[in-house]
């Protein structure tokens, strides 16, 4: 081995200074979630439901608060038009995709798309509602009610690239 040494054995926090390195995406990725957190309080949000695990598919749909979370982790299937099962109606929007290029994706599936997801669809997964999405390969896409995103929010001067919301919520401050 080495030896012994903890010279390997200690958090190196200046390779995501590396520009050939891609721990820069996922310092990028860390901080947009801990935004979306304070936007959206989904991780102590009390409606919290996991309506798909499907592990043929590799797919996990939850619910926190307000938000769809739509996981793929097939290594090479991506699915079009999957049909995720939703509390509400909506419309919805993306607010945050591991899928755009600041994350290291390959931004199949992008907040600029600006497109809507209509709840409309009819029940699923024992949901109530329903909407058909795009899940690229070894990807999560998170999607929020349409009011409440922004595509064109500039949130890169906040350093936070990449986010999809209206406010910070009320727990950021500059």
């Amino acid at each position: 081995g080495n030896g012994g040494s903890h010279e390997k054995c200690r958090r190196r926090w200046d390779l995501c200074d590396s520009p050939i390195l891609r721990y820069k995406n996922f310092v990028a990725w860390d901080r947009a979630i801990m935004h979306l957190e304070k936007a959206f309080g989904f991780v102590c949000a009390p409606h919290q439901w996991i309506s798909r695990m499907d592990s043929a598919d590799k797919m996990i749909v939850c619910e926190r608060g307000d938000l769809v979370m739509v996981f793929n982790f097939h290594p090479t299937n991506s699915y079009t038009d999957y049909k995720v099962g939703t509390l509400m109606k909506g419309p919805y929007k993306i607010v945050l995709s591991s899928d755009e290029e600041v994350f290291g994706g390959w931004k199949n599936v992008t907040k600029e798309s600006d497109v809507s997801f209509s709840g409309d669809k009819g029940g699923h997964d024992r949901r109530p509602n329903s909407m058909l999405v795009y899940a690229p390969s070894r990807t999560v896409v998170v999607y929020a009610p349409a009011e409440e995103c922004d595509k064109d929010a500039d949130l890169k001067s906040w350093g936070i690239p990449g986010l999809a919301v209206k406010g910070l919520g009320p727990y950021y401050a500059r």
